[in-house]
């Protein structure tokens, strides 16, 4: 990545700090904080690792779920607040040329080439659980959470839980287990990581 894209993710993350002073909420004002350090953290990350290794494609993938959760909860933030937004629109531009060219650079590098198969391994319901899946009660625990991770593939259980954080960490991981059961998710664990995909049919 490029001095041009480190500035601009520079810029966005401070563009959208200044926003910390303007929201009197402390539950939104600490979980702002939470995804701005998720996404310094995953560039960072994404910045040390080497384009030819395997962690490299965990790394990107990681940079932009922390950038398309940053991006929706600024989105969020648009909508509620009603002062002055200006800094927040700019950051969010900038996040979005920044989420583009992560986008382009992927398309041209091939980075799920890079994948070593043998630290992954995919968890996938069986072909019988696959036709006979039930269908989800609407508004319930588990379409949220599923449609969660579909909005945010590779995905880890620390970040279910952080988001669903009403429900307690046990019963989280208890509707995983029954989406995975169910056919509704793949569970797949890379380097002692386990992120959750969600299985379209």
């Amino acid at each position: 990545m490029g001095k041009e894209d480190t500035l601009k993710f520079t810029n966005s993350i401070i563009l959208v700090s200044k926003l910390l002073d303007k929201i009197e909420d402390k539950f939104l004002a600490r979980k702002l904080y939470g995804k701005i350090s998720d996404a310094v953290s995953a560039f960072l990350e994404f910045q040390k690792a080497d384009i030819k290794q395997a962690s490299h494609n965990v790394t990107y993938q990681k940079l932009l779920n922390s950038v398309n959760s940053l991006l929706d909860y600024l989105e969020y933030l648009a909508y509620i607040l009603k002062n002055e937004v200006t800094p927040l629109l700019v950051a969010q531009r900038n996040l979005l040329k920044l989420k583009l060219h992560l986008l382009k650079q992927a398309k041209t590098e091939h980075p799920k080439s890079v994948i070593d198969t043998k630290n992954e391994q995919i968890s996938k319901p069986n072909l019988k659980q696959r036709i006979s899946r039930p269908d989800l009660k609407q508004g319930s625990n588990k379409e949220k959470i599923l449609n969660f991770i579909k909005k945010f593939p590779d995905i880890r259980t620390k970040e279910i839980i952080d988001e669903f954080n009403i429900m307690s960490g046990r019963t989280v991981k208890r509707n995983l287990k029954e989406l995975i059961d169910e056919g509704f998710l793949e569970k797949k664990s890379e380097n002692g990581a386990v992120y959750y995909l969600a299985i379209s049919h």
